[in-house]
């Protein structure tokens, strides 16, 4: 699923030239004969995770979207809107046009991060393998959890890292 999607979410200008069958059957066969773009492996998580769902308010979910993308993380969704590989394709390139990149669709990562709650945080340090996380949920913007993170959490220097780029610090 995450491999479709991720494959989806390449080229969402396409979808003003052709319809969305057709070009995710074009995205199906480029992915089996190996010309799709290479998926990130698990050394290469970024520092910032945020876990959304589409059932969050719309005004929400756009915030922590354009959020997320200016401070060089990662939203992940947990599934499909309808179950459904093209209403979640159309509903992700919508707000990826309008809210900035880095959407991911990967139940996975909500269980390997243990998120039941949304929206969540997670501030990752991926130190020489180890894997250190500081995870906050609840109604908060993003810089507000980033904020508790930098105060409170085991990675500091990273969260205050990525408040600062969210702020726009040089």
């Amino acid at each position: 699923m995450t491999l479709l999607l991720s494959l989806m979410l390449a080229a969402p200008a396409a979808w003003a030239e052709e319809n969305t069958d057709a070009w995710m059957q074009r995205m199906l066969n480029e992915a089996t004969t190996g010309a799709a773009p290479a998926l990130p492996t698990k050394s290469a998580k970024p520092a910032l995770l945020t876990f959304v769902s589409f059932s969050m308010p719309d005004d929400s979910l756009k915030a922590i979207l354009d959020q997320t993308a200016r401070a060089g993380g990662v939203t992940v969704l947990r599934g499909l809107v309808d179950n459904s590989f093209k209403e979640t394709a159309l509903r992700v390139g919508k707000l990826t046009r309008e809210h900035g990149p880095g959407v991911s669709v990967d139940p996975r990562l909500f269980a390997e991060h243990g998120v039941t709650t949304v929206p969540a945080f997670i501030v990752l340090n991926n130190n020489g393998g180890a894997e250190s996380a500081d995870k906050i949920a609840g109604n908060m913007s993003l810089a507000a959890a980033l904020e508790a993170i930098a105060r409170e959490g085991n990675n500091k220097s990273i969260a205050q890292g990525l408040l600062d780029r969210l702020r726009g610090a040089p």
